[in-house]
């Protein structure tokens, strides 16, 4: 790739960018992100066309290589420009869908959800990591982070216009609690089969992807462990919910 090419594409998307210099150098966020996949592999499935929407900088290729990465716009580590509102791809043909703090993003979750139905073929699975709102990170959300906090709608009526670096960190608490009780007839097709609170230090002491960490990585590869030892209280402290959907039908 010639230079001038890939000087135009950080104008395009500099934050992009940005997060893998971040990654590279700053070993407390990518503790997190090994911790998040470890998480998830139990429910990847065993074999078929596993994709990730909402790819942005391309990290989790350093995890689960065989992913196919997506994004909407043209980068040089990703496999497919996709809208995740219009996955290209058949339906049935994949076996599994990733998105990491993609949800929040959304303007129209449950078409999304739709979307990734549509494309799954029976039993495939969707894993799904996204802020969530306790009792504590609430706090934590409010003073810390950039993103809005709205809890009257999906977004703040800024469809179609909003910054696409901005979201509703409440729009996980949203679809998978407060539209629980419209699940059937919202998503027939879909089943959550896994719904689990966690993540109290981890992303919060590695100031996520800002050039800095709150914690040295050396005391910070201990810290995180106090989180396996808390689970039992992520309904009040938790920062993150990991949901999993199967799709319905046998393969």
């Amino acid at each position: 790739m010639e230079r001038t090419e890939l000087t135009g594409r950080r104008k395009i998307a500099p934050e992009y960018y940005a997060r893998r210099e971040v990654w590279q150098r700053k070993p407390q966020i990518r503790l997190v992100y090994e911790r998040w996949v470890k998480r998830m592999l139990p429910f990847l499935p065993e074999e078929g066309p596993l994709l990730e929407v909402g790819s942005g900088s391309g990290l989790l290729r350093d995890f689960i290589p065989q992913a196919i990465l997506t994004e909407i716009v043209d980068l040089p580590w990703i496999d497919c420009v996709a809208d995740c509102m219009n996955i290209p791809f058949e339906n049935g043909a994949l076996a599994g869908v990733i998105g990491l703090d993609l949800l929040h993003h959304l303007d129209y979750p449950h078409s999304f959800l739709e979307e990734v139905a549509r494309v799954l073929k029976p039993g495939g699975k969707v894993l799904l990591i996204e802020p969530y709102l306790t009792f504590f990170s609430l706090l934590g959300y409010k003073f810390l982070h950039h993103e809005d906090i709205y809890f009257k709608d999906y977004q703040t009526g800024n469809q179609g216009k909003k910054e696409p670096w901005k979201g509703n960190l409440a729009l996980a608490n949203l679809v998978f609690s407060r539209d629980i009780k419209n699940w059937a007839s919202l998503h027939p097709s879909l089943k959550i089969t896994h719904r689990e609170l966690f993540s109290f230090s981890d992303y919060t002491c590695a100031a996520g992807f800002k050039s800095y960490a709150y914690i040295p990585h050396v005391f910070f590869r201990y810290l995180v462990k106090i989180d396996n030892c808390l689970s039992w209280l992520m309904p009040l402290i938790g920062f993150r919910i990991f949901v999993v959907l199967e799709k319905r039908g046998k393969n």
